[in-house]
């Protein structure tokens, strides 16, 4: 006879949901920096899109990024107690330093700029706080970040590049053992500059990119193997429907997402939630279009499994 499972907590099943109800939920505004090295252009232009549901919170998730926020705390704090001036706030928002690029559709959040850096007491510092377990903090001090962490560095990178700054400093702090590593960085413009042309690039197709697998069951294929939009680019699933994938909208920069119809420019709420005069991109639907009538305003598609199917027809799915 199996074993039962453990009991349930409904201590630890009520904390989850208290974290669940307080978090975030939706899609991103537009690209964040930490994904701009992710190698999958389509995974970026999917992401962009809103065409996959975005990952849903759960309370460990939730506190995990609540742990890593205590850790930058507890870091910032250490730099003030060496005599370092640490800068949080953006004095002409009296917020957290926001970093856009790519036309505002590449973005980020600055965790400081500090002054008196050991190393260098008087040229100013971007600063990039991470925690990591022992395991990655062990492979993350074998090297330069460039290799050993590439989406840290290029994050930096591109606050470097939005700042004006030549000189970045990387610090991570071992939540095993609180051992800390420290990186100095130095601006590489050709490599920001780079980043920055390939977020255009992807922020402008109308239509998805290839593939970076063309099978996501083959062995190597880890980008397919938990990718939010697996369904989307492999399976046959339809994207979601909202503004950013109906073909009557575009992503201008500011950034805006403005509506072709009524030529207004949509807010985050109105591009979540969409209308009824939605019609699908035609490369976000899993079929092939074979016809389109101007005045009904309607695309005729034939799906994969042969049937047919009208967007925008009685028929169609509800927008």
């Amino acid at each position: 006879m199996a074993a039962l499972p453990p009991p349930l907590s409904h201590t630890v099943a009520a904390i989850d949901a208290a974290y669940v109800a307080a978090a975030r939920n939706g899609d991103s505004l537009g690209v964040s920096m930490s994904q701009v090295i992710h190698p999958c252009d389509r995974a970026l232009f999917y992401a962009f899109r809103w065409a996959a549901e975005p990952e849903p919170a759960t309370g460990q998730r939730q506190r995990i990024f609540e742990t890593g926020n205590v850790y930058e705390r507890r870091l910032l704090d250490m730099l003030r107690m060496i005599g370092c001036n640490v800068f949080e706030i953006d004095e002409t928002t009296g917020k957290q330093f926001r970093v856009e690029l790519a036309g505002g559709h590449l973005r980020g959040k600055m965790d400081a700029v500090a002054t008196g850096i050991p190393e260098a007491p008087e040229t100013p510092h971007v600063v990039e706080l991470k925690s990591a377990n022992d395991k990655s903090f062990k492979a993350i001090i074998k090297g330069p970040i460039r290799e050993t962490k590439p989406e840290h560095h290029a994050q930096l990178q591109l606050y470097l590049h939005a700042e004006g700054m030549r000189r970045g400093l990387y610090l991570v702090v071992n939540k095993n053992t609180d051992e800390i590593h420290a990186e100095r960085v130095e601006y590489d413009p050709a490599f920001c500059l780079a980043i920055i042309a390939r977020i255009e690039r992807i922020t402008a197709l109308s239509k998805p990119p290839e593939r970076l697998h063309d099978d996501p069951t083959k062995k190597g294929a880890v980008e397919c193997m938990f990718c939010p939009a697996r369904a989307v680019c492999h399976e046959g699933a339809f994207a979601r429907t909202n503004c950013r994938t109906c073909l009557e909208s575009r992503a201008e920069d500011g950034p805006r997402w403005v509506c072709g119809m009524s030529v207004r420019t949509l807010r985050y709420e109105d591009q979540q939630a969409g209308c009824p005069a939605h019609r699908f991109v035609p490369s976000l639907v899993p079929g092939e279009q074979t016809d389109a009538d101007p005045a009904t305003r309607t695309v005729t598609y034939q799906l994969r499994d042969g049937s047919v199917w009208v967007d925008g027809g009685e028929q169609g799915r509800a927008a």
